[in-house]
């Protein structure tokens, strides 16, 4: 059985860090890092509201090693 995130999670998620959702390419949301414009977007798919934890579990490992989180 597969776990999923909210987009209104993963959104407060993102924004405390510093990535701000910018607009959607369906079925992508697009977010970028507001302290850094050179870093390329993170583009998460979203069905139905809903975000697969693997794409969570990625954009943590991120900030991990950027040494955010």
């Amino acid at each position: 059985m597969a776990a999923y995130w909210t987009f209104e999670r993963f959104l407060e998620l993102a924004d405390s860090y510093g990535y701000k959702f910018m607009g959607f390419w369906i079925p992508y949301r697009v977010f970028v890092n507001t302290n850094d414009p050179d870093e390329l977007p993170w583009l998460i798919p979203v069905y139905e509201g809903k975000i697969d934890i693997e794409y969570v579990n990625k954009f943590k490992r991120w900030l991990k090693r950027k040494g955010i989180l």
